[in-house]
């Protein structure tokens, strides 16, 4: 005999708005890699689009790159040595002793551009699909100071 989830009483959270995100997150993502695969300009794994987001162009150390992509410092250094091989990135000495610290190459700004232009293109998809007031909406939600929000009842979140 079989036991569905609704037996089970497990309460379907694909709706809520994280998932709701994250797929939208995942969705693009894909698009882009598929993107910039296409027209030969970039060929990127999931991980290393992930550093490349998370850097945005500005210089870091590999422990600063772990911690805001929630991976090991391992991880990390093996998604940095790859687009270094790539020249997207280079290490270079930090004034705080055995750290390096990650900036962009030339070559890797110049790939940036590229990236930009796909994205562009994704979001000019996306607009035209759900309409440029909607998407001028939505960009501008996801823009908002969402730190300032407050929950109805605080302890309700941290017993």
């Amino acid at each position: 005999m079989s036991t569905s989830i609704d037996d089970m009483n497990i309460p379907d959270l694909s709706q809520n708005l994280k998932s709701l995100l994250f797929k939208r997150y995942e969705w693009y993502e894909k698009e882009l890699l598929i993107s910039l695969k296409k027209q030969g300009d970039v060929s990127l794994t999931t991980a290393q689009a992930r550093a490349l987001a998370v850097l945005n162009g500005q210089s870091s150390s590999i422990s600063a790159l772990a911690r805001s992509l929630d991976i090991s410092r391992q991880a990390a250094h093996k998604t940095v040595s790859r687009l270094i091989e790539l020249d997207w990135i280079k290490l270079e000495e930090s004034d705080k002793g055995n750290e390096k610290i990650i900036n962009f190459t030339e070559h890797g700004q110049q790939k940036r551009t590229i990236i930009k232009e796909h994205m562009m293109r994704i979001e000019n998809d996306i607009a035209q699909s759900i309409g440029t007031e909607r998407y001028a909406v939505l960009v501008e939600l996801l823009n908002a100071d969402w730190n300032s929000l407050k929950a109805a009842n605080p302890t309700e979140l941290n017993p």
